[in-house]
């Protein structure tokens, strides 16, 4: 499984929770479309978010760029934040279902 990680740093807790419905936005829009298998948004109390996006093939993690790579710079037109971000394979993910607990 592929995966791609983003990391972005807002100001502040509040400024990330207004963010936050935009990335879980465009990137829930990207499920269907880019065969994601996972999408993990995560937001801190000092601001930051953390995106896991997961493929099951390269060809799926480079339709996703071509879809969907540009939505950091979108949101760079409406708000403030620094972003890290690469490219990896997970070598460990677990899930726990409830039909599994």
């Amino acid at each position: 499984m592929l995966s791609k990680t983003y990391h972005l740093k807002f100001p502040s807790l509040d400024a990330a929770q207004i963010a936050a419905p935009f990335v879980v936005e465009t990137l829930g829009n990207a499920i269907p479309t880019c065969n994601l298998t996972g999408l993990n948004v995560v937001i801190s109390k000092e601001g930051d978010v953390s995106i896991n996006v997961f493929f099951p093939n390269i060809n799926d993690l480079k339709g996703f760029e071509k879809k969907h790579g540009g939505f950091l710079d979108t949101m760079k037109k409406t708000f403030l934040f620094k972003s890290m971000g690469f490219d990896g394979v997970c070598i460990f993910n677990f899930d726990r279902t409830e039909e599994n607990a």
